[in-house]
């Protein structure tokens, strides 16, 4: 095969991914059943068990099953190593289950609130039966975490499936695996090896592919969104790769161009350990990589120190240093070809682990290695170091934040803790409480506001101590971020905000906290000349509850508490609003009159500033 050229742009990508877009009952076997249907959306009653409606429309995969109609959904095509990703609703007190190959169950179910999941919970993997002579459940699985969303609410699921394996003779060989399933944003499972169907399966006898299934006979539940990508194409091959190896403390490439080498070799993959040392060396190495099929090409490099990486001339990485856990990603298209592809590292740090990994994912396939396992083994991963909750914890760190709007003005892009290009923010006076109900959220004490709040474990404060620590920590669940924006503002101000850098905001002092008799903490600080008291407490154990009191408030005063914002501002009932097409509640006490603002695509949910203002976050 001829050796190709790189094609940036020219090449047309093989189609890898189906997008669903459920403008009819098409892709699916109905079977005799009408209680799947096409809509435009969905709506849960939160007042009561399995009622969901639906509106006329496309783009909305719906289920409501009744006496005479409950049957399951499959896909008319089969799979067998595929990716799937799905938003999901659910009815209050549904249950569901999506089936991969229609064998193995990854549950649905409403577990909002649920303190110690089981298997049956949302995210589980339902257990498998025996008949002997009567019923018994055995391999089944509970999520991590309950990551579940209040009922009525959307909710996401990826997948990651590999299928069982079998020889010649049709004898399995390998078990299927649930590499990941991740709900929310958290990681539930990894790497799960599945020991058979598990129950209310199509069949007890495996298959190297086989439909989806979602259950129907159990109650409401609707999808949208529906993602597929099936892992099944080759993958990409390489190697052997010629290496010369110059030693030497290099901080450029011109510093060993052209430098006789001191090892030259083969090796039939990447790795450092040709180098013989583990620091103060460059390495060159040199040779092909297959590429089977046309499409696009996702290639990772890490490594420790310096690299730069060329695919047949052309430079997809430049010169440059990052540290170990540093991952370089770039996206290229290729036609099916035999590709030069030259890998360059120079590592001269002793305090660092030597660490060489290079994966290439193609349109059809899982990512694959051309380095050896060795080589991304050398750095001894740290123990974790978390800090749970098991009673209310008040703990201090920095914490990075992704904001779902991220500020307009010029002169906070270029500040130091904002970083544009992933509408993340670093709040340097943060503080994070947590509860043993596992519902958990940071306070901002530059403005008064809540930054986030996720269900799950507390705080992952490995990056405050790891090596020379960074003093940030990490949620440990389903995060839920907020605009990190002052609460209180005057009515005027209501679509602007200034958001806090290194030092509060205008008009904002903070007089820290103190701790109620539960040890949760109540903030006190002054906002616009009133002083507030912000308290938040967990009610009935999966929401939260703010109360903020507010004294010396001006007569005649004009301002208002913005208790969220949103694309889109919904009233669910006379109590309950939904926020940005169901992400998330707000459910208000009847005598505070809220109201809604629009100003182009942004709603505001406020009430008018008095003594007294409480709503609850259902998430």
């Amino acid at each position: 095969m001829p050796i190709c050229l790189l094609l940036l742009l020219q090449c047309v990508a093989a189609q890898a991914q189906d997008i669903l877009p459920l403008n009819d009952l098409g892709f699916w076997k109905t079977g005799e059943g009408k209680n799947w249907r096409i809509a435009s959306d969905a709506t849960v009653d939160i007042t009561r068990h399995d009622q969901m409606s639906d509106a006329a429309g496309t783009g909305v995969l719906v289920n409501i099953p009744d006496d005479k109609n409950r049957s399951n959904l499959l896909s008319v095509k089969e799979y067998g190593d595929v990716d799937v990703s799905f938003d999901f609703m659910m009815a209050v007190h549904s249950n569901s289950g999506f089936y991969l190959q229609g064998r193995y169950e990854v549950q649905l179910m409403d577990s909002w609130g649920v303190q110690k999941p089981t298997f049956a919970d949302c995210g589980g993997i339902f257990a498998r039966r025996r008949w002997n002579p009567q019923e018994q459940l055995f391999d089944g699985v509970p999520p991590r975490i309950n990551a579940c969303l209040a009922p009525g609410l959307w909710q996401h699921m990826e997948i990651s499936f590999q299928a069982p394996r079998f020889d010649a003779s049709g004898k399995k060989t390998e078990n299927a695996r649930l590499l990941k399933v991740v709900l929310n944003g958290a990681v539930l499972h990894e790497n799960l090896e599945l020991t058979g169907p598990t129950g209310g399966p199509i069949s007890e006898q495996e298959a190297a592919t086989g439909p989806f299934m979602i259950q129907g006979d159990h109650g409401p539940v609707a999808f949208r969104n529906f993602s597929i990508s099936s892992k099944q194409g080759p993958l990409v091959t390489g190697g052997p790769f010629s290496y010369q190896v110059m030693y030497g403390t290099f901080r450029n490439a011109s510093e060993f161009a052209g430098k006789k080498a001191d090892l030259e070799g083969n090796t039939p993959k990447l790795t450092w350990e040709v180098a013989k040392k583990e620091d103060e060396y460059a390495i060159i190495f040199k040779g092909n990589i297959v590429v089977p099929e046309p499409g696009k090409y996702r290639i990772t490099l890490q490594n420790s120190g310096r690299s730069s990486l060329l695919v047949n001339g052309n430079e997809l990485f430049p010169f440059k240093w990052t540290f170990t856990t540093d991952q370089r990603n770039a996206e290229i298209d290729l036609p099916a070809c035999t590709a030069a592809l030259e890998l360059t590292v120079a590592k001269m740090e002793g305090w660092m682990s030597p660490y060489i990994g290079l994966w290439i994912e193609g349109p059809g396939s899982r990512p694959a290695a051309l380095h050896s396992f060795s080589s991304t083994l050398a750095q001894t991963p740290s123990d974790p170091i978390g800090l749970r909750a098991d009673q209310p914890m008040v703990f201090r760190s920095f914490m990075d934040v992704t904001l779902p709007r991220f500020p307009d003005a010029a002169e906070y892009k270029d500040q130091p803790n904002f970083f544009p290009d992933t509408q993340r923010k670093r709040i340097v006076h943060a503080v994070h409480v947590g509860d043993p109900t596992h519902l958990h959220y940071t306070f901002d004490l530059d403005n008064g506001a809540v930054a986030q709040i996720w269900k799950g474990g507390f705080l992952n404060t490995s990056p405050m101590w790891d090596n020379r620590g960074d003093g940030s920590s990490q949620p440990l669940g389903a995060i839920l971020p907020f605009e990190d924006v002052s609460v209180i503002v005057a009515k005027a101000d209501l679509f602007e905000w200034k958001p806090s850098v290194t030092e509060p905001v205008e008009q904002y002092r903070p007089h820290g906290y103190d701790l109620d008799e539960k040890g949760t903490p109540v903030f006190r600080y002054q906002r616009l000349g009133m002083e507030v008291e912000d308290h938040l407490t967990v009610s009935e154990g999966k929401m939260l509850l703010r109360t903020l009191k507010i004294n010396t408030i001006p007569v005649g005063n004009d301002y208002v508490c913005r208790i969220a914002f949103g694309k889109k501002i919904d009233r669910v009932d006379r109590n309950t609003w939904s926020i940005d097409g169901k992400r998330y509640y707000i459910q208000v006490e009847e005598n505070l009159q809220p109201q809604v603002a629009q100003s182009g695509d942004m709603a505001v949910l406020y009430i008018p500033v008095s003594s007294s203002v409480s709503y609850r976050l259902l998430w």
